[in-house]
């Protein structure tokens, strides 16, 4: 299954969730000026497969919230 959903993540912790786990498509929504300064929390757009068990996963998550559920 898959789901388009945000993430509230710094970048070391998107790049985290990019490496290791099915991540389909990341999109950088946050403000380009300041990129990347790592503990800055970024929106990104993430495109996940996961398993179906799971459901669809919607709104807006924090990493910490993210990786718990997954």
């Amino acid at each position: 299954m898959e789901s388009t959903f945000t993430l509230l993540a710094t970048d070391r912790q998107a790049q985290i969730l990019f490496n290791n786990y099915c991540v389909k498509l990341m999109e950088f929504k946050g403000d380009k000026e300041s990129y990347p300064e790592n503990e800055i929390i970024y929106p990104w757009r993430v495109t996940l497969r996961h398993k179906e068990e799971l459901g669809k996963l919607r709104g807006v998550y924090s990493f910490e919230k993210l990786v718990s559920i997954i």
